[in-house]
């Protein structure tokens, strides 16, 4: 199996030739650049910050890339995950008014609009990417208000109850809780953690939760499979609660903060 390194440098030569100068910047950021890289199982996440919006004539000669590179390193297809944004999409507020195009695991290559739920990615990328092409990301990406990148944040809470319904396969149930941890941890502290971090700090948080949270964390670290026996009532249960507590504590964080 080529190792991640081999895998981006491959990337970085193919995307630099085929691109040229539509490409401003290529970043990694994730799992590999946190220290919390699992070979067998972790992506490999990318940002490509664009000249301008992609398109669908721009997107024909992204899947080409992508269908070479996944055909030079099989074991690493359906595992790299990249988000193609316009320097303009990311200056803009939250991105409003302008296209984005991703490819990520079990999500084919599509352009989609621009949210205010991409800004949490790209402060992650500005703060701690690694340069693959270009400028490094604190020059390119443009700073965002905290502000901003709180409501992104609040906007993930908000929106889990509703995503967690579709998440029947253990793996995504893991992925379910391991995700809100980092979101409660982040609210709370400020800091983006690693999956396995925010699961250790949040278990000691939240005790009620505590072995669900161990079962998501091993689940993912130590190479489940979805065959294995899911805990979906319980992962339901978790997110709409922890949601819900998040949710009322910035009602009363609001609050206070009006009342000073």
């Amino acid at each position: 199996m080529a190792s991640p390194d081999m895998v981006l440098s491959d990337l970085r030569e193919a995307w630099r030739e085929a691109l040229a100068d539509r490409l401003l910047g290529l970043y990694l950021h994730g799992s590999l650049v946190a220290g919390d890289f699992d070979l067998g199982r972790s992506d490999l996440d990318l940002l490509a910050v664009l000249a301008g919006d992609p398109d669908e004539k721009l997107l024909d000669v992204l899947a080409g890339l992508h269908a070479d590179l996944d055909r030079r390193h099989p074991q690493w297809a359906g595992r790299i995950e990249v988000e193609y944004v316009s320097l303009d999409a990311v200056r803009a507020v939250g991105g409003r008014g302008h296209l984005i195009a991703r490819i990520s695991p079990g999500e084919s290559l599509h352009l989609l609009p621009a949210t205010t739920h991409r800004v949490v990615t790209w402060v992650a990328v500005r703060d701690h990417g690694r340069t693959l092409l270009g400028p490094p990301a604190g020059e390119v990406l443009p700073a965002v208000d905290p502000g901003l990148v709180r409501a992104a944040l609040l906007g993930h809470v908000r929106d889990w109850p509703a995503w967690v319904l579709a998440m029947t396969p253990p793996g995504a149930q893991s992925y379910a809780v391991l995700t809100l941890c980092r979101a409660f941890q982040r609210l709370r502290n400020g800091r983006q953690l690693s999956k396995r971090q925010a699961a250790e700090q949040t278990a000691a948080a939240l005790p009620r939760w505590a072995d669900l949270i161990v079962w998501a964390r091993d689940w993912w670290y130590d190479s489940g499979h979805d065959t294995d026996p899911g805990r979906f009532d319980e992962v339901r249960a978790f997110v709409n609660e922890v949601s819900a507590a998040i949710l009322a504590a910035e009602q009363r964080k609001a609050y206070t903060d009006r009342a000073r």
